[in-house]
């Protein structure tokens, strides 16, 4: 990150093309001048093809922040400005994170932001399921400046859960668990077999929010035994139970290393538990995006400060202000 910050080849002002396309020929020029050029164009565009001729990207520059932030893209300050000029032309799926967003939308309803991880200073367990924030959100005043920040105020116990040991780590986790890619949600049922059978859910919060979790909560029209919890106990209809042993042989943790992590999830609250891109890049990607959420609503660390969703960090809104 420090070295991405002062890079002598980072830009500190606009530059302007000035010879052919692929040339590599700039020159530096005013703020204003740089205001100028884009809102005319802007305006040209507009009343020449509509304002569906406006592309607005997604996922540039700083994730994290606030001002700067790019992502969600119809939060951002420029959708915004957008807007105001009449709209403009947004993506309509993407290969980055269309496996988490279909399997939020059916577990939460819709898309689940994230805590902030400046939160975490109220965290006392940090759960990262590939969830890279060191290499992946690395810019300045982003992410990882907020995770070191919060992680230093909190001493919260960090464990990350990855195939290959990241940069997020880096000496300063203090457990990692490598896993086969693609078996996150395997891991995450053997961890809920573990807490449902030695009561380590949070019951109430599951009877208040919950529909599906047992079968007083699942819906009239639903089969019988077709909850959440009949599945993991093998109750369902493939009536296999999620045990650690059963986990362990998919995912090639051991049984007793899956035990001892879900009752630390289990009585450690509140804990902070995120996801990043990678479990749900798969061809079951869906199913861990709900399994690790999941794991979230179990512990009833959801909604909560020093909690999460279980899906990746959130981070502060721009509140409109209107006077």
């Amino acid at each position: 990150m420090r070295r991405r910050v002062y890079n002598p080849d980072r830009l500190k002002y606009p530059m302007k093309r000035v010879g052919a396309r692929g040339e590599g020929k700039f020159e530096r020029i005013s703020w204003e001048e740089a205001y100028n050029i884009i809102a005319t164009n802007m305006q040209r565009l507009i009343k020449e093809y509509g304002n569906e001729s406006i592309y607005l990207n997604y996922g540039t520059g700083t994730l994290g922040g606030t001002m700067t932030r790019s992502w969600p893209p119809g939060n951002t300050l420029v959708a915004r400005l957008m807007n105001c000029c009449g709209g403009y032309l947004n993506h309509y799926g993407d290969y980055s994170s269309a496996q988490i967003a279909e399997g939020l939308n059916h577990t939460y309803g819709g898309w689940a932001d994230g805590n902030s991880p400046s939160d975490i200073e109220n965290s006392k367990l940090v759960v990262l399921f590939g969830n890279n924030p060191g290499e992946t959100r690395m810019s300045g005043g982003g992410v990882t400046y907020y995770l070191e920040q919060a992680r230093q105020k909190s001493n919260a116990r960090m464990i990350i859960i990855d195939p290959r040991y990241t940069d997020t780590g880096a000496g300063r986790e203090d457990e990692w668990i490598p896993i086969r890619p693609g078996t996150d949600a395997a891991l995450v049922n053997g961890l809920a077999y573990v807490m449902i059978t030695e009561n380590l859910v949070d019951q109430a919060f599951l009877d208040k929010y919950c529909v599906g979790y047992d079968e007083k909560t699942l819906p009239a029209s639903a089969p019988k035994n077709g909850h959440y919890k009949a599945y993991i106990l093998g109750e369902g209809p493939d009536g296999v139970a999620k045990t650690p042993e059963w986990a362990s042989q998919i995912t090639g943790v051991p049984a007793d290393k899956i035990i001892k992590l879900a009752r630390e999830i289990g009585s450690t609250k509140p804990a902070f538990i995120s996801q990043g891109w990678g479990p749900q890049r798969h061809a079951n990607g869906e199913i861990a995006t709900r399994a690790i959420s999941m794991l979230a609503i179990l512990t009833g660390n959801v909604g909560i400060n020093g909690g999460n969703s279980g899906a990746r960090e959130g981070s502060y809104s721009l509140p409109f202000v209107h006077r």
